[in-house]
């Protein structure tokens, strides 16, 4: 996503997969002890805020501000106040994020990484948990590497 939207920027070289999954990993691992969801480092969510218009890391801060201001201002009243925003509308928000991440379908290369993309698809629209298909999406994936099988 990051090279699809910022194509020219210097920091593209800092971005890798190893060091995205390792801070994650590192902040995943003492949340959880806390009960805390996972967290990622959220290519839908640079996906929607360039889609509505951010092209600076400024957008994600203002947005943090807004609601740390807004917890510490108004406690629980603040979250009834949040809560009063429809499902509709965060609805269509997740749809035009989609959209923007569909273009990123161009990345896969081979019939092998697209069988995997489709298999992870239809088992995360079939179960009602996402590390199912995970799981799975990264065994096959594994599987198909180690055996060097063709699709």
């Amino acid at each position: 996503m990051c090279n699809s939207v910022f194509p020219n920027s210097p920091l593209l070289s800092r971005t890798k997969a190893g060091r995205f999954a390792l801070t994650m990993g590192l902040a995943n691992l003492p949340a959880g002890f806390f009960g805390a969801v996972p967290m990622c480092h959220g290519t839908g969510g640079l996906a929607a805020h360039y889609r509505f218009g951010a092209r600076t890391g400024g957008a994600p801060v203002m947005i943090g501000a807004i609601l740390v201001v807004l917890a510490l201002v108004l406690g629980e009243f603040g979250l009834t106040v949040l809560a009063l925003t429809p499902n509709s509308v965060l609805g269509v928000l997740l749809i035009f994020a989609g959209l923007e991440l569909c273009p990123l379908v161009r990345s896969l290369k081979s019939n092998e990484e697209f069988f995997v993309a489709l298999l992870i698809a239809g088992i995360a629209l079939a179960v009602p948990n996402m590390a199912w298909a995970f799981g799975i999406g990264i065994f096959v994936d594994l599987f198909i590497r180690y055996m060097g099988t063709k699709i």
